[in-house]
This record gives structure tokens, sequence and C-alpha cells, in this order.
């Protein structure tokens, strides 16, 4: 009876371990055991997946709509290219200026915020932009030293002035146009 009693007790203690290993998930509000993790980290991909395309059909919408915005903003166009082609990560990888004049244009673009795609575009380009203020500040004070510099320094092009006719000649020559000279002469030996 004590042997019944040891295996009995055992069985309910390894029944119990197993249950208490068991992985314990909330998905949906419903509290679920023995939910794979890697099932639930396939559906947070595909949800990240289904909101990323959301950004991406609502950007290429929009730019749809207006279609010189293409040529005119071309930040946002930038990102729209990067989120079409290479996905969220390739936008991410885009230097911090170019993100804050593409959130700018965004937002100067939008009227309507209604689009989840576009919302959440705005959200996370902002995120981006103030989690690498930083870095923006840095490329701002590495570009102005560089502005300085080079008006600092004098090249090395020789400069001088020239009467109107002589660069009228060479604005002729710099749009393939022969000089009056040549044309003059070239028309004189076909006669």
């Amino acid at each position: 009876m004590i042997k019944d009693l040891k295996a009995q007790l055992g069985s309910s203690m390894q029944a119990m371990r197993r249950f208490l290993q068991r992985p314990i998930s909330v998905a949906q509000g419903t509290l679920t055991f023995g939910v794979p993790p890697v099932s639930l980290r396939k559906q947070s991909r595909e949800e990240e997946r289904q909101r990323v395309r959301r950004m991406r059909r609502d950007l290429y919408e929009l730019m749809e709509q207006h279609p010189g915005s293409r040529k005119l903003m071309r930040h946002l166009d930038m990102v729209e290219r990067c989120l079409r082609r290479e996905g969220y990560a390739a936008v991410e990888a885009l230097p911090v200026r170019v993100i804050t004049k593409a959130l700018a244009q965004l937002e100067n673009l939008v009227r309507d915020w209604t689009k989840t795609g576009l919302a959440e575009l705005r959200s996370r380009l902002a995120v981006m932009v103030k989690n690498r203020q930083p870095e923006a500040e840095q490329d701002a004070a590495s570009t102005a030293a560089i502005e300085l510099d080079m008006a600092t320094q004098h090249s090395s092009a020789d400069i001088s002035e020239v009467d109107h006719a002589t660069f009228e000649e060479m604005e002729r020559s710099w749009i393939g146009e022969m000089p009056v000279g040549a044309a003059e002469a070239q028309a004189a030996a076909k006669r």
C-alpha cells in the first residue's frame, strides 16, 4: 500500500511538473497553455509585415494622387521607394536628416490622417527622429564645419573678366553650337 501511495504521488508530481513547464501565453484576451512561442513570433512578424504593407500602400496612393510630388518631395519619395523595394529596415537605415525632411514633407502633404498606414508611418518617422536627435545634431555640426571650411578655402580656379562677345562664344561651345567665326568659315567652304 505504501508503494502504491508513493507511485501515485510520484506520478502526480511528474504530472504537476509537466503542467508547470508548459509555456503560458495570453493571445487576444484568452489565456492559453502550451502554445509554442514560435507561433507567437510568427504571428507578430506577420502582423508587422501587414503594417509595413499598409504603410507602403497608403504612401504610394498618396504620392500617386499628386503626380508632381515625387519630383518636389524627394525625401518622401526616397522613403516610399525604400519601403517598396527593401522594407522598413531600409527606411531605418536612412540618414536622420533625410528622415526629418521626409517627415516634414509628409506632414505638409497629408491633411486627413484617417489612413492607418500613413498615421503609423508618421508616428514611426517621428520616433526615429526623436531617438536619433544626437546623431542629427552631430550631422548638422559636421555639415556646418564642412561648409565653413569650403567657404574659407581658396580654390585653384582661374577667374578673369571677359567681354560679352567672348562669353557668348564660350556659352555656345558649352551647349554644342559652333562659334560664329567657325560657322561662317564652314558655310563659305560649302559654297
